[in-house]
């Protein structure tokens, strides 16, 4: 049922402006205004207060479900039923897997970009791969955003393999490239303006802006892997999974590129000695966690 706030009506319809001025109204209504209005009725200092609520939301109105607008998430409703139908069919137990706790061998940081989508271009299935998704595919070191991502897979959830993910077209590197101002966004995208700088003696001598651009696209990615190899969840992991016997050091760190035209998924060779031989500098334990 519609509240409409300029009305002073809720849908208990009581009169806001009665129970503003008697005091009396149903403890039952659990409407917006209400929830504000029940809350300080026993307090009567609070009846400015209450007062101020009333002027600030009667020019709001709340709308039921059944708007113009519900066809737009309606049509991903049905959706969802046809996939959960399509699953269900195919593998009874499906969702009772589903169901379970999340036990996923890898963590994937990728670009937000909608043509990118992870499990699909991995081709995993839920409960598969543990999912970061930024614009440009990002892990600086101080987002805190990404490294708490980093920090529950590696070490409550345990993978074994971080992926970063960038790929080709990335818009995000493009417009880092560009004479322009984007506001707020520029924040961000001055990470991969800094890539660019690391690099630029390299990439200017590219003449093709293609080639060029796609050189730094993979760039990027290399260089997010080695932010992740500096961190402190890591070094600790690696040198922990070191200690036990017959075990391989993890978490392993991959860097690839998605080529949007073909679909096709590219291994980057990420060279990690750049920071071993900086040891002394990003190192955080005694026991060489970059070896």
């Amino acid at each position: 049922m519609m509240h409409t706030m300029n009305r002073f009506v809720c849908n208990n319809n009581k009169s806001i402006k009665r129970f503003l001025s008697t005091g009396k109204h149903s403890y039952q209504c659990n409407c917006m205004f209400c929830g504000v209005a029940v809350k300080s009725i026993t307090n009567p200092s609070n009846r400015l207060l209450i007062n101020k609520s009333a002027n600030i939301k009667r020019d709001f109105t709340f709308s039921s479900p059944d708007d113009e607008d519900a066809h737009h998430i309606d049509k991903l409703l049905d959706n969802n039923k046809r996939w959960v139908k399509h699953n269900s069919e195919n593998n009874p137990d499906y969702f009772a897997k589903l169901g379970q706790p999340q036990k996923p061998q890898y963590l994937y940081f990728g670009c937000s970009d909608s043509r990118v989508p992870a499990n699909e271009i991995l081709g995993l299935g839920p409960g598969e791969v543990f999912v970061h998704r930024n614009v440009g595919n990002l892990v600086p070191g101080n987002d805190l955003n990404a490294l708490s991502v980093l920090e529950f897979a590696v070490d409550h959830l345990g993978v074994s393999d971080i992926i970063v993910t960038g790929h080709y077209n990335c818009g995000a590197v493009k417009a880092a490239t560009a004479t322009q101002d984007l506001g707020m966004l520029e924040n961000w995208l001055r990470l991969i303006r800094d890539v660019y700088r690391l690099h630029r003696d390299f990439l200017d001598r590219i003449p093709n802006e293609q080639d060029r651009h796609r050189k730094l696209v993979e760039l990027n990615v290399i260089e997010q892997c080695i932010n992740i190899f500096k961190t402190g969840v890591v070094q600790r992991k690696r040198i922990q999974s070191k200690k036990e016997p017959g075990s391989k050091v993890v978490p392993r760190i991959h860097g690839l590129v998605f080529d949007t035209s073909e679909g096709i998924l590219h291994r980057l060779d990420v060279d990690y000695s750049r920071v071993g031989s900086l040891e002394a500098i990003y190192g955080l334990y005694p026991s060489k966690p970059f070896l």
